[in-house]
């Protein structure tokens, strides 16, 4: 279960956004730097800095509580804080978007890796006209399933 929640703040931040390993903090995955990853939807009127703020993932249960009971002003606070503490936003966002986007980043369990290389190797080993493309089986960015997808056309027609 996953967070993406739009905070608008009055500074100003360089890079994409970070990522947050789990040992540091389970109930925050990352933020991205949306107004420098989006810029042609910043507001040409005044400046301000938009931020997606990731929470929950594997763990959303055990360190924020039932999805669906969960309210909208928790998931805020739980973002507000992980901007205050990881990039030292003290200020209240100005508008704030919270929506829970169940199971929409994919965690992969121990041993991933080990099950999918076996799964490519059945297919490959009987032959089989099958083709797994998607972030569950060789990398997890956009970048990755078209890279894969082509390769996989390129298997299929020869080229």
């Amino acid at each position: 279960f996953d967070l993406w929640g739009a905070l608008t703040f009055s500074f100003y931040l360089q890079g994409f956004g970070h990522l947050i390993p789990s040992f540091e903090d389970r109930a925050m995955l990352g933020i991205v730097y949306d107004s420098l990853a989006f810029p042609e939807h910043n507001r040409r009127s005044s400046s301000s800095t938009r931020l997606t703020v990731m929470l929950g993932g594997a763990w959303f249960e055990s360190s924020v509580g039932d999805p669906d009971a969960v309210s909208k002003e928790t998931l805020l606070s739980l973002a507000s804080e992980a901007a205050a503490t990881q990039l030292g936003v003290k200020e209240k966002p100005r508008r704030a978007i919270v929506t829970l986007n169940k199971s929409c980043i994919p965690q992969y369990t121990l041993g991933h890796w080990k099950r999918i290389d076996h799964l490519f190797s059945y297919i490959h080993q009987h032959s089989l006209p099958l083709s797994l493309i998607g972030a569950s089986y060789q990398g997890v960015s956009v970048n990755d399933c078209i890279y894969n997808a082509k390769k996989a056309v390129q298997r299929l027609t020869g080229s």
